[in-house]
């Protein structure tokens, strides 16, 4: 794969991606639990990859939609996910609990535009 023919927005975020598993490897919470946050989230991020080196190339919107659970659950697994430093979206709101979690895995539901721009792109809708 040549690397510098990825689309701008998709390297960008890639080499984010791993500067910040890189920084949220670096002394975690509880390290079983940044492995069992992050083995997951690794996977997606090489399936996409590998998607692209076989020439499933999504949209850059597609990407950057795709990024915002991989980032979130990152920086969830080095902090555990009620740990993490939320609490102005709850004090915003008048919440009692720490909603980084639901916040986190509502982005999973982002995943349905790739899903889209990819039935699209192929002409299966």
């Amino acid at each position: 794969m040549n690397f510098f023919k990825i689309n701008t927005t998709a390297k960008v975020l890639l080499v984010l991606y791993i500067i910040l598993f890189v920084v949220c490897g670096i002394n975690p919470y509880d390290r079983s639990d940044w492995w069992a946050e992050n083995i997951p989230i690794a996977a997606i991020v090489v399936a996409l990859i590998i998607a692209y080196v076989k020439g499933v190339k999504f949209s850059p919107a597609s990407y950057l939609l795709m990024s915002v659970l991989i980032f979130l659950h990152t920086i969830g697994g080095h902090c555990t996910f009620e740990r993490v430093p939320f609490s102005f979206i709850s004090n915003l709101f008048g919440f009692k609990l720490n909603m980084y979690d639901r916040v986190a895995h509502f982005s999973v539901g982002f995943y349905a535009y790739p899903i889209c721009d990819l039935l699209q792109k192929y002409r299966l809708v």
